[in-house]
């Protein structure tokens, strides 16, 4: 079994920072290594992925998936790797579900920015139960209503040819819309956390930087999830 508590914790994350497969991205804002990245948002290290609050949250509970190695997308990760990023969407679900009464939406924006190909990661949200039988449609209607074609598919990650995307998944009702970038167009950046912040009626929240924290509001933030999602973190167990 894994080690538990606070210790277990940093000696996991020390050995994660050292693995000889990891990526070592000096600028990246999400690789372990890089000094740039936040490690007081880290809740959860597991073998392949691990797993940090949102900076400037939609809500509390507001979480990203990431790979720990510098993958630029989810479509990219060898299986093993997706297979732990599925282990966590489970524990989150079961863990909003049970704590929150809310269910679960996530979604990818994978593509170019002018500094290149981004570290992959996975915005996942808490939804409540009002709202969970509006979100495919809200989505969808988002999508098309500016101009972006949209596909119901269950088999995105094996799709050819799938360079930038932006993609919503629900697991509980098993809905996947994918919209693909085409070459050389510009693409929003802001657009996913737009249609989730007006699906859960919070519009004022659409720009990250309008909803930042201090320091130790992340730190709070961070020990209440931690707190929160305990029983669920497969990677103590």
């Amino acid at each position: 079994k894994r080690g538990g508590g606070e210790a277990g914790g940093d000696e996991k994350r020390g050995r994660m920072e050292r693995h000889p497969l990891m990526t070592r991205m000096a600028d990246c804002w999400f690789c372990l290594s890089s000094p740039k990245v936040e490690k007081h948002l880290v809740v959860s290290i597991g073998d392949e992925v691990y797993l940090a609050l949102a900076k400037g949250p939609l809500l509390p509970e507001h979480v990203l998936i990431l790979p720990i190695t510098h993958y630029t997308s989810a479509n990219q990760l060898p299986d093993s790797v997706w297979e732990e990023v599925e282990k966590y969407l489970s524990s989150l679900a079961k863990c909003f579900r049970a704590e929150l009464k809310q269910g679960l939406v996530w979604y990818e924006r994978a593509c170019q920015t002018r500094g290149g190909m981004p570290h992959c990661h996975l915005q996942v949200v808490p939804v409540p139960a009002k709202v969970e039988e509006e979100c495919v449609a809200h989505v969808e209607g988002m999508l098309k209503g500016s101009n972006m074609e949209v596909e119901r598919t269950g088999q995105w990650r094996e799709q050819e040819g799938l360079d930038q995307y932006l993609l919503f998944q629900q697991p509980a009702k098993n809905a996947t819309l994918l919209h693909k970038i085409p070459p050389g167009q510009r693409h929003p950046l802001n657009f996913g956390r737009e249609v989730l912040a007006t699906l859960l009626h919070m519009p004022h929240r659409q720009d990250w930087k309008e909803c930042a924290q201090t320091l130790q509001e992340e730190e709070a933030g961070a020990a209440a999830f931690k707190k929160l999602f305990k029983p669920y973190d497969w990677s103590l167990q």
